[in-house]
């Protein structure tokens, strides 16, 4: 199939979190398995042409696009090789994109004309397939950010225009993150005014709200594990007010468990580590562990445990139910490695921590890469006590590296660690959102700790646990071709009107 990504992120050169692996992860392996695979990202203005290989498409004009009462020029930019199996293009506005971030600007802040962004992206998109005369089978879109390209795709391209069928994917990673907007921002996407009035796709409790309008414009809808399909559907606060409109795709609503990369993620030859190991020998590991210790300042306690931390400091991770236990399991010789930034508050908080027990906290506020490798391998645990976690990637990192997970039961968490009290273990579990449930989970692992051979043995279980995205892939091949197919009957419905 061809297949038409549209996202806002692409690890490594474009990345905020989990969405940036998975899109780069996922289009791998689908072109892996014979699919033309073609993604459209912003070309935004902290990327480095020269160093990532950018370059305008010379055979391509350039396309002047309206977004409400402006007209933007934009042009096509291919990213590293034309042979490489996925392709990667890039749309050059400066007016849109030309300043540094995704998102937020360098203080954090959302960008006002987050929305024109958007639709500029929907639309350029969109129009690529047409500029190539490439007929696209699939528009898959990753999150709310690329759901205008499925409003336009229903509204401007039914029945004609696009090349090929055009059937319509919309691939939820945080359903927090909606994009909602004042009611006039559908003058700014160039539509009827009456989809931002009851009933249209876009009007929510009198603002515009660009993912449930992509809900319900798809032709099948996923999210990123089983458990997490099932909580935003049945739960107000995992559906965050968009419960119902999911519940109502019925079967056309499902989740897809996310992969790991274990191209990038594998400790045997991880370039960013100080020594390599297996489950079969983790000397390495070790290696790792000292390495660590040493380069963030720590004086661990060779009977305890060294915990890390690596995400965004929002209340989501939970990283605020650790904050209370910092200082008494310090003082009771556990270590801990916490590398990230988000809230301030939750940053400032985390610095007071490593500021009070300098030997036992460390707190890196920043984004690295390398260093991020370099804590799941040297740490012992792994804190994920997230409040809500649509998938999880760093759970199943964590596990290849023999670095047990400690986990709060919800969304891809549940589906892929199993409690310590359990004969094929992996982690451990708690299910209450409380300091004191975690504390509790952390307890048990601690005297796990002190019986090397069943720790041992739990790491091995865990490196050998298989989350690689050739299941993945074939599971999204499926709602393809099922959206590919619903979409050429509309089309024929279309004709026949």
């Amino acid at each position: 199939m061809n297949i038409l990504m549209i996202s806002a992120e692409m690890a490594p050169f474009a990345k905020v979190g989990g969405l940036g692996d998975v899109v780069t992860a996922l289009a791998g392996a689908l072109a892996g398995r014979k699919h033309d695979v073609r993604v459209v990202l912003p070309l935004y203005g902290h990327l480095d042409r020269t160093r990532e290989k950018i370059r305008p498409i010379a055979k391509l004009p350039s396309v002047a696009l309206r977004v409400g009462q402006e007209m933007h020029d934009a042009r096509y930019h291919l990213m590293g090789s034309p042979r490489s199996r996925v392709k990667i293009y890039l749309v050059d506005c400066p007016t849109l994109y030309g300043r540094e971030g995704i998102y937020t600007d360098s203080r954090g802040d959302s960008f006002p004309d987050a929305l024109a962004r958007a639709a500029l992206h929907g639309q350029a998109a969109l129009q690529l397939a047409g500029l190539l005369d490439w007929p696209v089978d699939v528009v898959h879109a990753h999150d709310a950010e690329a759901c205008p390209a499925l409003l336009y795709r229903r509204h401007w391209y039914a029945g004609r225009g696009l090349p090929g069928p055009g059937g319509c994917v919309l691939t939820i990673h945080n359903l927090a993150h909606q994009e909602i907007h004042p009611p006039e921002g559908v003058d700014t996407l160039g539509l009827q005014r009456s989809m931002a009035s009851y009933p249209g796709l876009l009007e929510f409790h009198g603002k515009v709200n660009l993912l449930k309008a992509g809900i319900l414009a798809a032709d099948r809808v996923n999210t990123v594990s089983p458990t997490y399909a099932e909580e935003t559907t049945a739960d107000e606060t995992f559906g965050c007010g968009l419960q119902g409109v999911l519940a109502g795709r019925g079967g056309d609503y499902n989740g897809i468990l996310n992969g790991a990369d274990y191209a990038t993620w594998d400790p045997r030859r991880d370039p960013a580590l100080p020594a390599g190991y297996t489950a079969q020998d983790l000397s390495g590991k070790e290696v790792c562990r000292k390495n660590l210790l040493a380069e963030l300042g720590l004086k661990a306690d060779q009977n305890k445990p060294l915990c890390g931390f690596v995400g965004r400091l929002v209340h989501q991770k939970g990283i605020d139910l650790a904050l209370p236990l910092l200082g008494r399991l310090a003082d009771d010789g556990f270590s801990f490695a916490i590398l990230g930034t988000g809230d301030r508050k939750l940053e400032a908080a985390v610095r007071k921590a490593a500021e009070r027990h300098p030997d036992k906290v460390a707190f890196i506020g920043a984004f690295d890469e390398a260093l991020a490798h370099r804590i799941y391998a040297g740490s012992d645990l792994f804190l994920m006590p997230s409040l809500f976690e649509p998938c999880g990637l760093s759970q199943m990192y964590s596990l290849r590296y023999g670095t047990l997970p400690v986990v709060r039961r919800t969304g891809g968490l549940a589906d892929t660690i199993i409690d310590a009290k359990r004969r094929n273990g992996n982690g451990f579990v708690f299910d209450e959102a409380s300091p004191e449930d975690l504390l509790a989970a952390l307890r048990r692992a601690e005297v796990l700790w002190a019986d090397r051979a069943a720790w041992r043995k739990m790491q091995e279980r865990g490196m050998k646990c298989d989350f690689s995205w050739s299941v993945a892939a074939g599971r999204y091949e499926k709602i393809y071709r099922a959206a590919k197919n619903a979409a050429a009957a509309q089309v024929k419905q279309h004709g026949r009107a």
